[in-house]
């Protein structure tokens, strides 16, 4: 049974980043991960202007009344017309003329008959946006492998770049195992359950825009199984939950071996999400993850999603945690790694349900914001202790694990 981090780091090593590419409207660009390095075009801000409505001035004539002359607008381009004892009134963004090197706030202004009086100092070069403060023409503005934030996709709008090289979406299969599952459009009866790990696992691909498509249940029966996943080949990704315990006939196992399954393991020494199995079909890489619901989505977002990152192309594809105290007493079985659930609590961890919950629930994700995940030697976690957690959805953006205290 391999360890957390062997496990991963193992299947790290086994796969590769996609290196297909499209051009797309930047609108749709969120969420998606860059080709290429893309270079600043123009300075940002392209020429100075003023950070706020105002007064512009001479910094060196501070200290006596100046005569208003004329008013800058946004959009206005005003040559250089100050004497002795002028200033100009600007308004916010509009362009500097050079004869100026301060703006005071109109705050601290006060105007009477077309003279300016200020009535508190200022710095030199006060409320002024230099141009190419921001960024400088030829730098490099997103890098290659980063995420298009929407805050990024507004930089790049502020070049006119409307489009934009992407790495292709992976192609992404979910399918289950197990006879007593029915889908949530079928009636199911008190001995049957409903599916949800396809549906769940499915949505949260769709938060970093991965699109995975659902392709039923893969039979028990050999002869069959080894035939519906012969058809998965194609696919870049095949996530599969359950029938991969060792209390569970091995169909689901044997049929990916005899389409080609190289294991890279089976087993990790982890609660929850312990049965879970990776490996190479051909250029398939398969997740094959715990049946339990809650099992299957925690490894797939701590597990799973740094992989996953790395096949689209992501540069930085951990997780960035972040440091609390610990809210509560936690006692913890040593051993291996146990991944709790919980909230923040005026900036404390606190363990879901005291982490007395089952791998087979979905409620605890329901109320959860955070994952804490703790390294195999770790039996007690004292209050106040400085804990890493990772916020549920998380986007990644760290070259490290750091995540595992």
């Amino acid at each position: 049974m391999a360890q957390f981090l062997e496990a991963q780091n193992l299947a790290l090593q086994n796969v590769k980043a996609t290196e297909e590419k499209e051009i797309i409207d930047l609108e749709d660009a969120l969420n998606r991960v860059v080709a290429q390095d893309i270079i600043c075009i123009k300075d940002l801000p392209t020429y100075d202007n003023s950070a706020m409505d105002g007064y512009a001035f001479k910094y060196s004539e501070r200290n006596r009344d100046l005569k208003v002359v004329a008013t800058i607008m946004a959009g206005d381009i005003r040559e250089p017309i100050l004497k002795e004892g002028e200033c100009y009134k600007i308004m916010t963004g509009a362009k500097v003329p050079s004869d100026v090197d301060t703006i005071a706030q109109r705050e601290i202004c006060e105007e009477s008959n077309g003279i300016m009086h200020l009535t508190s100092d200022v710095k030199q070069g006060n409320a002024i946006r230099l141009k190419g403060e921001e960024q400088n023409k030829g730098s490099v503005l997103i890098e290659k492998g980063e995420i298009l934030t929407g805050a990024k996709i507004a930089l790049l709008a502020t070049q006119g770049i409307t489009k934009v090289e992407v790495y292709k979406k992976l192609s992404i299969a979910i399918v289950s195992t197990g006879n007593e599952l029915k889908e949530p459009h079928e009636v199911a009866s008190e001995d049957e359950v409903y599916n949800i790990n396809a549906i769940n696992i499915k949505m949260l691909l769709k938060n970093y825009s991965l699109d995975a498509e659902y392709l039923g249940s893969i039979p028990d029966d050999l002869e069959q199984g080894v035939e519906f996943i012969s058809k998965l080949k194609e696919c870049d990704l095949i996530i599969t939950t359950g029938g991969i315990s060792k209390g569970d006939a091995d169909f689901t196992k044997q049929a990916f071996v005899q389409n080609g399954l190289k294991e890279l393991f089976h087993g990790i020494k982890v609660k929850p999400g312990h049965p879970t199995m990776m490996g190479t079909m051909g250029s398939s890489f398969v997740m094959a993850m715990p049946g339990n619901p809650l099992a299957a989505i925690v490894n797939i977002i701590l597990l799973s999603m740094p992989i996953i990152f790395k096949m689209q192309g992501v540069k930085n594809f951990y997780y960035e945690s972040i440091t609390v105290k610990n809210g509560k007493e936690l006692k913890l079985k040593p051993g291996r790694v146990n991944i709790v659930l919980g909230i923040l609590v005026d900036g404390k961890f606190i363990a879901y349900k005291n982490n007395k919950y089952g791998s087979g629930m979905i409620t605890p994700l329901v109320e959860s914001s955070y994952i804490a995940i703790f390294g195999e030697e770790v039996n007690l976690v004292s209050y106040d202790e400085d804990i890493f957690v990772v916020k549920i959805n998380s986007q990644a953006n760290s070259c490290k694990c750091k995540y595992i205290n």
